[in-house]
């Protein structure tokens, strides 16, 4: 994986840390009140799919998915939707604790991630570093493991008459 190019990017707070997704790998943002599906079988740390003006998205529990507590009752999360996905499925969303701004990253404040012999090195694909900051930057895809891009492969687009496209 490269170091991320400096450009701009949206930033999001998980349990008071601040991570980062590239804006373009962004499509949307949503409120956390979709009504998320449950999907049977699906991993722990995948909440279920919502319905977005016609496409599957599956959503991850970005707080499961790094094995935190979960969210205080005060906190009204919400998605972000990123592009791309695997097989029929283009968008992968995320459940986060709030959004907080699109920020302007430079080259210079950009390092690789540290070697820190974890998972963590597989989806952080850069670190961002100013005033004091520290912003990891994530690779969204790569935060589906195995079994949920199973899981997600596994789902196909349903018509309008609630069959199976195929």
């Amino acid at each position: 994986m490269s170091i991320p190019k400096g450009g701009k990017y949206l930033t999001f707070e998980l349990a008071s840390q601040v991570y980062a997704i590239y804006i373009e790998d962004i499509k949307e943002i949503l409120p956390g009140e979709q009504t998320i599906v449950p999907v049977p079988e699906f991993p722990e740390y995948g909440r279920g799919v919502i319905n977005l003006r016609g496409d599957i998205v599956p959503i991850i529990d970005m707080r499961k998915r790094f094995r935190l507590p979960a969210a205080p009752a005060d906190i009204k999360n919400c998605m972000i939707i990123t592009n791309g996905c695997t097989g029929d499925v283009k968008y992968l969303g995320f459940s986060v604790d709030r959004v907080r701004t699109v920020a302007d990253f430079e080259d210079k404040d950009i390092t690789p991630p540290p070697k820190l012999g974890t998972a963590a090195g597989r989806y952080v694909k850069g670190v961002y570093r100013a005033d004091g900051h520290i912003v990891m930057i994530l690779e969204p895809l790569s935060l589906l493991t195995e079994d949920m891009e199973e899981a997600i492969g596994s789902l196909s687009p349903v018509n309008e008459d609630g069959e199976d496209e195929e």
